[in-house]
Order: C-alpha cells, then structure tokens, then sequence
C-alpha cells in the first residue's frame, strides 16, 4: 500500500475504471461478453449468443463458470486494485460451482468479497503471495431463479 494511502476496508482502493476494463477485455473475456452493472456490489450480466450455449439452449456451464471468475475479477479489483497497479499479479487460485436449475436465456451473476481483506493485504506483503475467497451467486434475469452458487479462491502475487 502507498505510503499514507487510507484503507477503505472492501470499498474501492483504486481508480481504475473498472467497466471500461472488462468491457474492452480481448481473448475469452472478450468473446464471452460480460457486462459489468454495477461495481458494488459486483454484478454483472451475461447474454450468451448461440456460439456459447449448451444442448438446451442457454449458457454453457463453461459460460457461467467465466461469468463467475469476471464477476470474482470485479471484486478483485475494486478491493485490490491499489495492489493490482502496484504490480501484483492476480489470477483465479481454485474454484467450487454448484449447479442447482437449468440455466436459460439472460444471466445475472453477484458477487461479494468473503475472505479477509486486511489477512490477505498483509499475507502479501510478508510473504509476497495471497489468496481469498469470492462468493458467487448466479440467477436467470427472467425469474430470479438462482442457477448456482460459486465460489473462487482469487489470489495475488507480487
């Protein structure tokens, strides 16, 4: 953390323009297409096109597991940002996804920090490595029937 720098406590740390990066991200995040809606809390939209949907016609699980990690990169961002333009590298740790109702049509994915910032801010610093936890929920926009609960073990490295 810069020298004199306030700690906003899972509020946002940084001014990167968060939106604008996942928007005009290149490679699968840009060929899946996720739509940021909001920062804070993280939610954002994904509108598979056929190219991206199962054998019943929505989202491929493959998809929603990519809306979940941009949706953890959201968050990862928005608390740690200051880190990431510091030069700490974050990537995707581990990942558990359960799939509870057949997904269809527009999906709505939110997600919220649920490991420790502060352990994980200081982790970094001692150790030059850190990972926490992002929970995510999913749900179709059409009914607000939750499709399935996630969660990402995000990480940063110096």
């Amino acid at each position: 953390m810069l020298a004199g720098a306030p700690s906003y406590g899972a509020r946002m740390t940084t001014s990167l323009d968060i939106p604008a990066l996942i928007h005009g991200s290149t490679g699968f995040v840009g060929t899946l297409g996720p739509r940021v809606l909001e920062v804070d809390p993280a939610r954002l939209r994904l509108d598979a096109g056929p190219e991206l949907h199962n054998h019943l016609g929505g989202p491929h699980a493959a998809a929603i597991f990519g809306l979940g990690e941009t949706a953890a990169f959201v968050v990862l961002l928005r608390v740690f940002g200051d880190l990431v333009e510091q030069g700490a590298v974050p990537l995707v740790k581990a990942t558990s996804i359960a799939y509870s109702a057949v997904a269809t049509g527009p999906l709505l994915a939110q997600a919220e920090l649920t490991g420790d910032e502060t352990s994980a801010r200081d982790s970094l610093a001692a150790r030059g490595r850190a990972s926490f936890e992002v929970g995510v929920r999913f749900r179709r926009e059409a009914d607000d029937v939750e499709t399935a609960v996630g969660t990402y073990v995000m990480a940063l490295r110096a």
